[in-house]
């Protein structure tokens, strides 16, 4: 904000601070909308803890209110110690990206790890598929590495990089579910769309709108 105010005065500084605070507010609210598709997607095939909650669609509003509050509220948990602690403002912003980067690659990895039983779609980078992802997968190691590595020297408690210790404890837990629980149970996505699936969530939906 001082650099605005240092550079086109007061009234220009507040513009361009506006326009810095709107772009925000979109992300925040594109973040929070694709953040609560996925945990209504996990939910919807049963592969949250309290899927049948985080499922349930408002009659009113048609959207997923459970998971969007859900999102939001975890976010708000998450970003809460940056009130008191900078260092955990690098760490949020390093697992922000670090989490991105893994769900990313996920798929990637997996499909080079499949080879030649992996079935193509229409679309597909022909002979450059394999050579590209593994570039890919190289990449998001070195961008991982650098984004747990910590902001400042020496490293103290203060200055540690705890984004690591996050990404970890999530694994360790998705993990964990899956060995104990998920793999019993769990067959994957459960593919939803048809024209008669809608329309019989629409009556649901009127009928609960409607009570």
């Amino acid at each position: 904000m001082q650099i605005f105010l240092d550079a086109v005065g007061q009234i220009g500084g507040l513009l361009l601070l506006a326009i810095v605070i709107g772009a925000q507010f979109f992300c925040g609210m594109s973040s929070v909308t694709a953040n609560s598709r996925m945990i209504y997607a996990f939910s919807r095939d049963g592969a949250l803890p309290g899927s049948a909650f985080w499922h349930r669609i408002n009659p009113r509003t048609r959207t997923p209110t459970n998971s969007i509050w859900l999102a939001a509220v975890a976010a708000f948990i998450l970003g809460v110690p940056y009130l008191w602690s900078p260092t955990a403002y690098a760490a949020i912003t390093s697992i922000a990206v670090i989490g991105l980067y893994i769900a990313y690659i996920i798929p990637v990895y997996l499909r080079l790890k499949a080879g030649d039983q992996f079935k193509r779609g229409p679309w597909h980078l022909g002979r450059w598929s394999r050579s590209i992802g593994i570039i890919n997968v190289i990449w998001v190691i070195f961008i991982s590495l650098l984004f747990i590595l910590p902001p400042v020297s020496p490293v103290t408690v203060n200055s540690f990089n705890y984004a690591p210790v996050a990404v970890l404890t999530v694994l360790a837990f998705c993990t964990a579910y899956w060995m104990i629980s998920a793999r019993r149970w769990f067959n994957g996505p459960k593919v939803q769309g048809t024209a008669e699936e809608l329309a019989t969530i629409e009556r649901e939906l009127t009928m609960a709108s409607a009570e």
